[in-house]
């Protein structure tokens, strides 16, 4: 008996393929770390110092010490980052994470917020609509200790404003 071999299908896989034109902003490496350093010798000064009373002291200390933990691996990771692709901008930080698509984008602005230039998001009228937020105008804080013009920059220079096909929106 011969036997025939019948060649199979292959299955398709998703991977997410990096490609060269991401740009990631990540915080100032010195200032995060030394940032960390302080508040990792601030937790000793707690767990030695008696002023505030003996568990009161080892709580601060165990709260510092553990923030400054997290904020080296932090720096490790990389976990708080702006992060822009041909999917659009994606901000993750400590407490949040906000995701805009390139088409949903009218443009980057500054605006002054207590004596400090501050990122904003204009979004387009029909964006608005569909999220239900009440204005255009969204904060974007995303600058991790690097200058406002640095940043803003990059985020007006990576903005794709190429018509996209209506069944993308």
């Amino acid at each position: 008996m011969a036997s025939v071999l019948i060649p199979m299908k292959k299955k398709k896989t998703t991977r997410v393929k990096r490609s060269a034109d991401v740009v990631v902003v990540k915080s100032i490496w010195w200032r995060q770390f030394f940032f960390s350093l302080f508040i990792f010798v601030l937790s000793f000064y707690f767990a030695f110092v008696s002023k505030f009373g003996e568990l009161t002291s080892w709580v601060l200390f165990l709260v510092s010490a553990s923030i400054a933990l997290l904020n080296f691996i932090d720096q490790l990771c990389s976990w708080s980052s702006l992060r822009i692709d041909k999917d659009g901008y994606f901000l993750r930080t400590w407490w949040r994470k906000k995701k805009f698509a390139h088409y949903e984008i009218k443009d980057f602005d500054t605006r002054e917020y207590a004596g400090r230039k501050l990122i904003v998001v204009r979004l387009k009228e029909n964006f608005v609509e569909k999220i239900g937020q009440g204005e255009e105008i969204i904060p974007f804080p995303c600058t991790f200790g690097r200058p406002v013009e640095e940043v803003l920059a990059k985020l007006k220079n990576n903005l794709d404003k190429s018509p996209k096909p209506l069944n993308e929106n």
